[in-house]
């Protein structure tokens, strides 16, 4: 009887050992395996925020060709607004001859007929 009482003992011994080498194996691959979501959770995010920061310099790209282009378009106005001006002035001096001829035929005009009744 001593010895069948040993054995169940000992059995009983051994099972709760491999019980609690199982565990700690358990543990261990139990926390592996949270590290290893955690990694590819990490991944995840990096390739979310790789592709945000891709759109950003996208955004910023595009914002730049549109400033780029605004601004040629701006020089543009601007040398045509000088071309403007100029014809602008050109008109005006033009302008101020044609009347300035005008004054003259008038006042020879004048002339003429001060001429015609005085003599």
């Amino acid at each position: 009887m001593k010895k069948i009482v040993a054995i169940l003992a000992f059995a009983a011994l051994s099972i709760s050992q491999t019980q609690a080498q199982t565990t700690p194996i358990d543990t261990a691959q139990a926390r592996l395996q949270m590290q290893q979501q955690r990694a590819i959770d990490a991944k995840a995010a990096l390739n979310t925020q790789k592709q945000e920061s891709s759109a950003s310099r996208g955004a910023v790209t595009d914002s730049k060709a549109q400033i780029k282009d605004q601004q040629q378009q701006l020089k543009q106005q601007k040398l045509q607004l000088k071309e403007q001006q100029a014809v602008a002035k050109a008109s005006r001096r033009k302008e101020k001859e044609a009347q300035k001829i005008a004054r003259d035929e008038k006042r020879r005009a004048r002339e003429a007929k001060k001429a015609s009744k005085m003599g």
